[in-house]
């Protein structure tokens, strides 16, 4: 962690002092703060990293504060940190750019691993924003230079392009038919042409998508400069590169557009990051499965798309029967090996890119079932079920609770009522499914539940 500097923000003295212990011991800087205009004061004077707040303050509405924290610092990372939450606060907090949402209790290690990754998250938003404000200088310098190279343009060329072969990143010019009439050294090493090789060929070979691409670029030209448009160019040997691209059309002495500048730099590292970082945030690091934010932001698109389309939508919740014995008996890392098996079965037995497997937290799981109806439903948590008891751990098996989504049933009803339906499973005696579907905001028993 460096030195970066923690701010947390908890009333309970005890609670911070703990959590500011242990990231001192990973080499953070930490500050402490019981009164939320001290903390927004001090986010102000800058110099804090991250924010990790308590999410109910007394006194105080925690999503405005979170607001006004962010206005402050548009960079500032921030976690929240709640024993219980209501489903609607905690969307509408994890939609207002949070990093993440931590329900006691945690683990430490948990607790640091989410710090070290949202640390990591404001650094790269802090390059993001050098690089964009260093590209738009280096722009308006390029179209400077040649605009005063109409009195000697022959004389500003040649130096022109011995200072643009210089530059690491791709620059690129083409006449009003799209053909390249200059590259610099910087063009034919990133997309594997031999120097110059790229003068005389159609932009149409090179860029992702041909004359639509083309004529999309063409479009946003007509308004004026791009500045930061994410283009995807076509290498020599085929692969593909994400490219930030800053292109202006260039005017001759009478103001006639004579060609196009191109200035692109490759990001292609920058979008594996991006989406490694992205990875991160929406994943749990024990199954590889779906965490608990990213199943609150998907259940709500998906009752949004259900109520639209009008088509089914089922929520499958389950937990792991004898669980706790099973821990207390083989361990840890063993029961840590129960909940990757689970992880591995719900894969195995779901939908690829339509549903959503998310680990709801310690041994419960969920499942949105995008547009499966109740039948459906069933026999996927079915065949999750039996599958999981057929890996033989010990008496650890699985009760399910099924509810299928009709009419106007809210969030928090449909979560609820799969919950009932998963402890009538358990109290049934466990390793069985029980069923039940939603209709116009109420719930209706769908026969006494499927047993295994």
């Amino acid at each position: 962690m460096g030195q970066q500097t923690v701010l947390i923000l908890d009333p309970d003295a005890g609670a911070s002092g703990v959590l500011s212990t242990a990231l001192s011991r990973k080499g953070a800087q930490c500050r402490t703060e019981s009164d939320p205009a001290a903390a927004l004061s001090l986010i102000g004077e800058g110099g804090v990293d991250l924010l990790i707040s308590e999410l109910v303050l007394p006194g105080v509405s925690s999503p405005q504060f979170l607001r006004e924290a962010q206005a402050k610092d548009p960079d500032l990372a921030i976690i929240a940190v709640a024993s219980a939450v209501d489903v609607n606060l905690a969307i509408e907090v994890m939609n207002s750019g949070v990093y993440n949402l931590l329900l006691k209790p945690f683990s430490l290690h948990d607790f640091t691993f989410n710090v070290e990754k949202a640390l990591e998250r404001r650094i790269l938003l802090r390059e993001n924003r050098l690089y964009q404000t260093d590209l738009e200088r280096r722009i308006e310098e390029a179209t400077s230079e040649l605009k005063r190279a109409n009195a000697e343009l022959q004389a500003t060329k040649d130096y022109l392009e011995s200072l643009l072969d210089t530059s690491l990143d791709t620059i690129i010019t083409s006449d009003m038919d799209y053909s390249v009439t200059y590259a610099n050294r910087g063009a034919g090493e990133m997309l594997g042409h031999y120097w110059n090789g790229l003068v005389g060929r159609n932009l149409r070979d090179v860029i992702v998508g041909g004359p639509e691409e083309l004529q999309r670029v063409s479009d946003q030209l007509d308004k004026g400069p791009i500045r930061n448009m994410e283009v995807t160019l076509r290498t020599a040997d085929g692969r593909h590169l994400y490219v930030m691209a800053s292109i202006s059309r260039l005017l001759d002495g009478d103001g006639n557009v004579v060609s196009t500048l191109s200035i692109c730099k490759d990001i292609t590292q920058q979008k594996r990051l991006e989406h490694e970082l992205k990875e991160l945030t929406i994943r749990d690091p024990l199954t590889g499965l779906f965490n608990q934010r990213h199943f609150y932001q998907r259940l709500t698109a998906e009752i949004e798309r259900c109520r639209r389309q009008n088509h089914a939508l089922s929520l499958l919740l389950f937990d792991v029967d004898h669980f706790k014995t099973y821990n207390d008996t083989h361990g840890h890392l063993e029961g840590d090996n129960v909940l990757r098996t689970i992880g591995d079965v719900v894969r195995e037995h779901t939908r690829d890119y339509v549903d959503v497997p998310c680990r709801y937290g310690g041994d419960e799981f969920v499942v949105i079932l995008a547009e499966a109806g109740q039948a459906q439903a069933r026999q996927i948590a079915e065949r999750i079920r039996s599958a999981f008891e057929a890996r033989h751990f010990g008496d650890c098996t699985l009760s399910a609770g099924v509810m299928t989504y009709r009419g106007d049933a809210t969030a928090e009803e449909f979560i609820r009522i799969a919950d009932q339906m998963m402890y009538e499973a358990k109290r049934s005696g466990g390793n069985r499914v029980f069923v039940r579907e939603a209709t116009a905001g109420s719930a209706k028993n769908k026969g006494n539940g499927d047993t295994a």
